[in-house]
């Protein structure tokens, strides 16, 4: 019997549109979870999901029980696993969709003047973290901080982090709108494991961040000078071969935004 499209007349308009609001929200999905645990996670669930298929296939009755009552609650797994991925992609849609300003963002010359500052205190060897507001609010991290919302300043920022003042040891936020928005942030520590031995709290603190929000972190070590970058899970290292200010301006660029413009 030929192949035929005559089911392509029983396809109504509402089902091209369903069609291309799905493929939307797959793709914002996607996009969301690349480069992230998650999708790994996901993998395995796929991986569960073929063996189901092969263990009923071929009759394991054993097999069959077993990963039949881990699919019928595969739901609640997904909650619980999710869960902070969930509310950064709720958070997310909110920022992108509802409270965008298209005005807000992160400038060249501000980015400039963040990389200038990192690099004196990698060479004076200052610890340093800042945070750069990316779509995501942060609001949740600014309990117990110091409130600012002062404009951006190279030697403000550079006070803060001496080592004798009180604020140093936290995170200092700078906003979307480019302002210095807090001091003395605690951020969430990652609980990665891999995490090198020769990165201390600071990086741990920064990874942590960048794992639970979308922002952009950039640690200065006290130790080594080294610069790091944490962004979507994800730890970088100032290299000869590697400028953490070109992927920094690369992760901005993708917003088509300006801070303090």
């Amino acid at each position: 019997m030929p192949f035929t499209f005559d089911f392509l007349n029983n396809i109504r308009w509402q089902d091209y549109i369903d069609i291309i609001i799905l493929a939307i929200i797959i793709y914002r999905i996607l996009l969301m979870l690349r480069g992230t645990r998650t999708i790994q996670i996901l993998g395995g669930f796929l991986v569960v999901a073929i063996f189901f298929y092969f263990a009923e296939l071929f009759n394991l009755i054993g097999s069959t029980w077993v990963l039949r009552n881990i699919m019928s609650s595969i739901v609640i797994v997904f909650i619980v696993l999710f869960q902070s991925d969930i509310k950064n992609a709720l958070a997310q849609m909110g920022t992108t969709t509802l409270f965008h300003d298209a005005h807000l963002g992160k400038s060249s010359n501000i980015l400039e003047s963040i990389y200038s500052v990192c690099e004196h205190f990698s060479n004076k060897r200052i610890g340093a973290l800042i945070v750069l507001e990316n779509e995501m609010g942060l609001g949740d991290y600014y309990s117990g901080a110091t409130k600012l919302n002062a404009e951006f300043s190279r030697q403000l920022l550079v006070s803060i982090f001496n080592p004798n003042s009180p604020l140093h040891d936290g995170a200092v936020v700078i906003n979307r709108k480019g302002l210095i928005a807090y001091a003395g942030c605690i951020l969430p520590l990652s609980k990665e494991i891999d995490i090198s031995k020769n990165q201390g709290t600071r990086h741990r603190a920064a990874l942590g961040l960048s794992e639970e929000s979308d922002a952009v972190v950039l640690t200065v070590s006290e130790e080594t000078g080294e610069i790091s970058l944490a962004h979507s899970g994800e730890l970088i290292t100032q290299s000869p071969d590697y400028e953490i200010k070109t992927k920094v301006k690369e992760i901005f660029a993708k917003t088509k935004k300006t801070i303090g413009a």
